[in-house]
């Protein structure tokens, strides 16, 4: 990155705020930090208006113009949800909800949904059946309908990894790449979501391994801080633990320049701190 310059659009996620009573005060608290996107989850941030038959046009475009005078946008319009979930009348409801997100995205001016894509566990819990071939055919059956929606409405599906899911490592989203080849189909990159605390020290190799492998699809970086403790990753406040921030930011610059970033795990009171970190690497 060139001093000086940022090379990445920096993104909060509108739930890691607290004490916001209307759509106008959470731009407000956005836009103090000097930051101008943000990842969206409706029914975390207003969950009064985030049933799908209450989305429309005017509710989108009321979103729009009251975070745009602020000068923030909807980066991402979240929609997490599990998509592989295994009662099939249950999984049906879901992802008409989200397709419902994906027709009215664009009213929230929001460049792509995203989701991660669940479990064949109803609480989304671990098990290795995830891993099972069979399963991985059905996660890409879902995402084939669910990008046929996002290509008839303009919008980017972003979909995320991680190790308890289906879609578990980089081969993983390389071949889910291959199996749905399409321009609608964004992949939502954490790489706090691929390691272990057996292979953390790799975090650096794995990220530019991905955007080497398939960096043309990566969409967004989802930038999560963690410590290993007692054997295990947990997520701590960025600047707090052990990911190299300034090498994975140079990593996305390098690759896909004014990619959004979303910082993650971050909470409002250390918001501000993170923030001042990534500036400094700009000065």
């Amino acid at each position: 990155m060139k001093k000086g310059e940022a090379m990445f659009q920096l993104t909060v996620r509108g739930h890691d705020l607290n004490n916001y009573g209307s759509p106008e005060e959470l731009a407000q608290k956005i836009a103090a930090k000097n930051i101008h996107n943000i990842q969206f989850a409706l029914n975390k941030s207003f969950p009064q208006w985030a049933e799908p038959e209450q989305l429309s046009p005017g509710l989108g475009r009321f979103f729009k113009r009251v975070f745009g005078q602020s000068h923030v946008q909807v980066a991402l319009l979240s929609c997490y949800s599990n998509l592989i979930h295994p009662d099939l009348e249950k999984r049906e409801a879901i992802l008409s909800r989200f397709e419902t997100f994906l027709a009215h995205a664009k009213y929230f001016d929001a460049a792509m949904v995203a989701s991660e894509t669940g479990s064949v566990l109803p609480n989304m819990g671990y098990t290795e059946e995830n891993f099972s071939d069979v399963v991985f055919d059905d996660l890409v059956q879902v995402i084939k309908r669910l990008v046929q929606v996002a290509k008839r409405h303009q919008v980017m599906l972003g979909i995320e990894a991680g190790l308890n899911h289906p879609l578990s490592s980089i081969d993983r989203i390389e071949e889910l790449l291959e199996r749905v080849p399409s321009d609608y189909l964004g992949i939502i990159f954490d790489p706090t979501n691929l390691i272990t605390a057996k292979n953390y020290q790799e975090q650096v190799a794995l990220t530019r391994e991905a955007f080497s492998r398939f960096g043309d699809a990566i969409v967004c970086l989802h930038l999560k801080d963690y410590q290993v403790i007692d054997g295990k990753i947990k997520v701590v406040p960025l600047g707090e633990g052990r990911i190299d921030y300034q090498q994975l930011l140079a990593i996305t610059a390098e690759y896909k320049p004014f990619c959004y970033v979303v910082l993650e795990g971050t909470t409002e009171e250390a918001m501000q701190p993170a923030i001042s970190l990534i500036e400094a690497l700009q000065k």
